[in-house]
């Protein structure tokens, strides 16, 4: 990319040189050489012997840089589709590492340069025969194009599976995510992708976590694996438990309530360990409420940051949330979960309002309690 830029800016360069010596010679011919495509090979022998205003080096540069660009240019087409020689390698290593049986053939077909042999080598991998790994391989399918409407609730899976062969089941959904039922839609950012609710518990549920029946699926940046169990998501969760009290937000105390609370009640997901303190203070803008909290683990030293922002909503709240990244990890973390929070909108009639509505369930706690996890 960056040799393919300082190629354009010479190429350029040399345009303008050109220009510039024949506009010096006849005004016509530089607006010519300028405006008109191929014009200059035409000022370029018409002064061909005049020293001043000869152009013939400048053609050679252009032409040179040109290329270089052109060439630039493929090999970053050619690595957004496959993906660069270490991305490749790297998919390699990690198919012969799930079982994954492969020919000489087909791996050297995989670190090809040429995008048509690589997508046919992947399609002639026989993935769903990998000893142990069931398919992991396999890229979760995208619903950008499979499904562009929002995507149907499904019944909870009875089986229990691998967490590859979860992660390989799962579907990408771009865009808007709508839940009709809670009128909730969830402008997912270009740079990330949604899984499911029910994707999102087959994954839990293979690493042997509790089921979670307030999940509405996960969220998960592009650049990140799904089938690497430790990769960061957010998780988005839905409380429908009504229409949530404001209150004045002092981060101090706030803080004061929170460590003295012997037997807290987290309505967030949190990390399984002990608060040690705010490592960004809650705030509240009206409509979504933020903060992070630094942990210990429980039965370990390690420090851990868990990441909450909610939207609020007349009937229940919205969660984001990211658990377990590193202390110095908490300005991304922080700024994921808000990102996506304000990117959620309720339809109307289920909009947040300051006031209390006249009809309807309300909450037993305030945006202070949230952030608190008092009772």
């Amino acid at each position: 990319m960056k040799l393919m830029l300082i190629a354009y800016a010479l190429s350029l360069m040399f345009v303008l040189l050109m220009v510039v010596r024949v506009w010096r010679a006849s005004v016509l011919d530089g607006v010519l050489t300028l405006l008109v495509p191929f014009y200059f090979i035409i000022a370029m022998i018409k002064y061909w012997n005049e020293p001043d205003h000869n152009i013939r080096f400048h053609v050679l540069g252009l032409l040179v840089c040109s290329g270089i660009a052109f060439y630039a240019a493929t090999n970053v087409a050619r690595d957004a589709i496959v993906g660069s020689p270490e991305q490749r390698l790297a998919t390699v290593k990690a198919l012969r590492d799930q079982g994954v049986a492969m020919t000489p053939e087909q791996e050297k077909g995989l670190l090809s340069d040429d995008p048509a042999v690589v997508m046919a080598t992947l399609q002639s991998l026989d993935v769903d025969d990998a000893d142990g790994a069931d398919g992991a391989a396999a890229p979760p399918r995208d619903a950008e194009f499979e499904n562009p409407a929002p995507v149907a609730v499904q019944e909870r899976p009875a089986e229990i599976m691998s967490y590859a062969e979860a992660a390989r089941r799962a579907t990408f959904n771009r865009g808007n995510y709508t839940r009709e039922a809670i009128g909730v839609t969830i402008d997912v950012p270009a740079k990330f992708r949604l899984i499911s609710a029910t994707d999102a518990r087959r994954l839990d549920q293979a690493r042997g976590r509790s089921d979670d029946s307030r999940g509405l699926g996960w969220i998960i940046h592009e650049n990140l694996a799904l089938t690497d169990p430790d990769a960061w998501h957010v998780g988005v969760r839905w409380h429908s438990d009504g229409w949530v009290a404001a209150a004045a937000l002092d981060p101090a105390g706030l803080l004061d309530v929170a460590l003295a609370n012997k037997t807290p009640t987290p309505r967030v997901a949190v990390s399984h360990g002990d608060l040690l303190g705010y490592a960004i203070a809650p705030q509240f803008d009206g409509q979504v409420l933020d903060w992070a909290e630094e942990r210990v683990l429980a039965n370990s030293d390690e420090h851990v940051v868990d990441c909450h922002a909610v939207r609020l909503g007349r009937r229940g709240v919205v969660e984001f949330t990211i658990t377990g990244m590193a202390p110095k990890s908490a300005a991304l973390c922080h700024t994921t979960v808000r990102l996506l929070a304000t990117r959620a909108s309720f339809a109307p009639g289920k909009q947040y309002e300051a006031a209390a509505p006249a009809e309807g369930l309300r909450a037993p706690y305030t945006i202070a309690t949230l952030a608190t996890h008092a009772p």
